[in-house]
């Protein structure tokens, strides 16, 4: 919570590198600008953004240290902007943003209004801080750019995710037919999700396996790893098909027989907004695989580094 001399605990670095350099700092509560609401965070999402920002992979125009890491939150509206209308001091609220200046790693941020939306009611901010990127990315993946319709054939790489979970429900639920990797032990999980043909991407060559399978091709390939998993994903698309990467495509042969793009989430109250409606009508469930106190980020990041992790990493605010 925000204390009485506005000051916030928070987590930064004040250099890129390892996970060694995530710092427990106190610093001022930030402003409200105008257009703005300020929001005590209750949990925060950990994801590869996160990762590949502390490392020094993403690097936002204007950015400076000490750097507050994270980009998306749960929490209760604290301030609301002279400008802002519709929004309450006191509302439970989500919220997922890409901007400089904007940390969702401590005990307060000031966001754009129209990037919140109502928490789900019927979750804890704990889940609900694992809904707002991984939603979103999945959301825009498999409705915006991917366009999956009913009974096409969609492979999910590495759907033990975040991400991969989220998008295994909403494909499901358009009436495709969905094919994952991931290890065996998430298997149960994912099949619980809608997935209809896991495959052992330890015990198994995935792009064998999807072959001997659908020999013509499928559809499309969400793909939630890259590298050289992107790459051997377009072994199994057929003609005209779609591969989505929201990792990179640095190791993939463009052609002009299957359309590929590389997906990062764009930040949108509006579709939050759709997600909550979902997880509220039961048609969207989050999963978190563990919960750290702030204090232990560095925990957090080395757990999200194995990539064994089912389901969503955050971080308890108020721990």
């Amino acid at each position: 919570m925000i204390d009485k001399e506005q000051r916030m605990q928070a987590i930064a670095i004040t250099a890129f590198g390892g996970p060694d350099q995530l710092k427990l700092v106190d610093l001022p509560v930030p402003s409200c600008g105008p257009e703005q609401v300020l929001i005590n965070v209750q949990a925060t999402g950990v994801g590869m953004w996160d990762v590949k920002t502390r490392q020094g992979s993403i690097v936002l125009e204007g950015q400076q240290f000490p750097l507050v890491l994270g980009w998306e939150s749960a929490g209760i509206i604290a301030k609301v902007g002279e400008a802002v209308t519709g929004r309450d001091v006191g509302t439970h609220v989500i919220c997922a943003t890409y901007q400089v200046g904007i940390g969702h790693y401590a005990s307060a941020v000031a966001v754009p209004a129209n990037l919140i939306a109502p928490m789900p009611s019927s979750l804890d901010a704990l889940h609900a801080s694992a809904l707002p990127i991984n939603g979103l990315t999945a959301f825009q993946a498999i409705f915006e750019q991917l366009k999956i319709q009913p009974g096409e054939t969609l492979l999910i790489t590495g759907a033990a995710g975040g991400t991969g979970t989220l998008a295994v429900q909403l494909a499901a639920r358009v009436g495709a037919h969905v094919m994952v990797t991931a290890r065996n032990e998430h298997h149960p999980y994912l099949q619980q999700l809608g997935a209809s043909e896991p495959i052992d991407y330890t015990q198994t060559d995935f792009a064998e396996a999807v072959h001997a399978a659908h020999p013509e091709g499928i559809d499309a390939v969400l793909d939630c790893v890259g590298g050289e998993t992107a790459a051997r994903s377009m072994q199994v698309i057929r003609e005209r098909g779609r591969l989505v990467s929201i990792v990179d495509l640095e190791q993939v042969t463009p052609t002009r027989h299957i359309d590929t793009h590389v997906l990062y989430f764009r930040p949108d109250g509006r579709q939050l907004a759709e997600l909550t409606k979902l997880v509220d009508h039961g048609q969207l469930t989050v999963h978190l695989d563990q919960v750290f106190p702030l204090g232990m980020a560095k925990l957090a990041h080395e757990r999200l580094e194995t990539r064994h992790h089912q389901g969503k990493i955050v971080l308890d605010v108020s721990r």
